[in-house]
């Protein structure tokens, strides 16, 4: 049975946000729960944790879980978490034990082949982990902490105890690609598990993929769906099939430091099943794309995106759409309109810069569209981002356009339900934005959208079309 004095003795719950549960149900020596968590403390490192006792036994391996049998890695034995840790992600303050972001890598289920002092072999099945490890610690070790961890060839001896869990993580052919799909009943919404995330993505794919092309994807993930705590994802991770595309692009005042990251970049439907099987239910892209090098061109695209204060929604977020296109309109610019999913909408411009343009040129016109439209109805339209400012106001944020910024996909889903269903950020016809009266009328369910697009098409086609100097 596991203890967890030395975990409490390590931290004040009143300056942290880790849980304090207690020992829990000790019915997993067969097996149980697993969490690998991505932390970035002192250095990167990534904390395995497996169920067992009414704790999570724990190891710190700085180089992550090895990905082919062969040399072991170092796996320091840490002190038995609590239960809760399970669905821990956050951020632990700085000073504090541990002190760093930490992020919910993978989970899943495990089963114990051999459990000892000295040897831990277990079978993890996760959602990026599927495979065989054993930590165990060298006869020769001045410190009990150190141990190793190494994986083991599959041999199938394990084949009978997971031949059930498999039903409920087939591995599938998208494209071409294999891909093992898992939790499928894992609910992501509100009676909207995985399997129908996963369904919808499959489905929009062909109209979603083009708006995709060339873009570094930031992913958001919810590993427990809507209602638990979600986190950005830049990097593609170490364990990121080979054959999705992944770019290295600059981070510049990136809140962990670094300098760089490597984003992945989605062109195939193989590689939006893959990240909807991660929990990833929001895409969002920069306005520009890079080549076939890797290197980051200009801004293709000019946005504004609109969003209602305090006292504000949809219908005052279309009165200023239309306001914004007809200024488009007469600078020979072609918008396209959509929900943001959430609150309010976003436009966008397909644009050209000249070689002698700077990047922020996009930006310089789009604070002089705010401005002017500011000055006309201070009462309604702001351009200043100051949350003070807002309240009775749409707030038409023209700084999405720095070339850092990012801005949700047409089609992605958006972390909301409405009407017992998740919610997409949906391309909309001007004739919709005119008369938008009811905003009930401009919320619309992955059903609605895939309908939609069997009536319409892609709305937002013009998006991708040649674009046009900015004035």
């Amino acid at each position: 049975m596991g203890e967890l004095g030395t975990y409490r003795a390590k931290r004040d719950p009143g300056r942290t946000s880790e849980p304090f549960g207690d020992v829990g149900g000790t019915d997993t020596d067969s097996g149980g729960r697993f969490v690998v968590q991505e932390h970035h403390a002192r250095r990167l490192h990534y904390d395995v944790r497996l169920e067992r006792g009414g704790v999570l036994v724990c190891w710190a391996v700085p180089k992550g879980l090895p990905e082919k049998p062969g040399t072991p890695r170092l796996a320091v034995h840490t002190e038995d978490h609590p239960l809760e840790y399970l669905d821990f992600h956050g951020e632990i303050p700085k000073g504090e034990y541990g002190g760093g972001n930490m992020t919910v890598w993978d989970s899943g289920t495990y089963e114990t082949e051999k459990w000892s002092d000295d040897e831990v072999a277990v079978t993890l099945r996760g959602e990026r982990v599927d495979g065989r490890f054993v930590f165990f610690r060298p006869a020769r070790n001045d410190d009990p902490k150190d141990w190793l961890v190494t994986r083991r060839v599959d041999d199938g001896s394990t084949a009978k105890d997971r031949s059930a869990g498999d039903v409920q993580s087939p591995r599938v052919s998208v494209g071409g690609r294999t891909l093992k799909l898992s939790n499928l009943d894992k609910e992501l919404y509100p009676g909207t598990p995985k399997n129908a995330v996963l369904d919808y993505y499959a489905r929009v794919a062909d109209t979603l993929l083009p708006h995709l092309a060339g873009r570094p994807v930031t992913l958001r993930r919810f590993p427990d769906g809507i209602d638990a705590e979600s986190f950005y994802e830049k990097n593609a991770g170490r364990n990121a099939p080979s054959w999705l595309r992944t770019v290295v692009v600059p981070t510049p005042g990136s809140s962990r430091g670094s300098s760089s990251a490597s984003f992945v970049v989605v062109e195939e439907l193989a590689a939006l099943v893959y990240l909807a099987n991660l929990a990833v239910l929001e895409l969002h892209v920069p306005q520009w794309r890079v080549d076939a090098g890797d290197h980051p061109l200009p801004p293709d695209e000019l946005v504004f995106d609109l969003d209602p204060g305090p006292g504000t929604g949809l219908v005052e977020c279309a009165a200023v759409a239309r306001r914004i296109r007809a200024r488009l309109d007469d600078d020979g610019l072609v918008a396209s309109v959509k929900t943001s999913g959430s609150k309010g909408m976003q436009m966008t411009a397909p644009v050209v810069l000249a070689d002698d343009e700077e990047p922020s040129r996009t930006s310089e016109y789009a604070k002089r569209v705010a401005e002017a439209l500011a000055r006309e109805t201070p009462a309604t339209v702001t351009g200043v981002m100051a949350k003070d400012r807002r309240r009775g106001k749409v707030f038409v944020d023209w700084s999405q356009n720095n070339t850092a910024k990012t801005t949700v996909a047409p089609y992605s889903l958006r972390a909301r339900a409405a009407h017992g269903a998740p919610t997409v950020s949906t391309p909309l016809t001007w004739a919709e934005v005119e008369d938008c009266t009811d905003p009930e009328t401009l919320v619309f369910s992955p059903e609605d959208v895939l309908a939609r697009i069997a009536e319409h098409g892609d709305l937002y086609a013009s998006a991708l079309e040649e674009g046009a100097r900015l004035p």
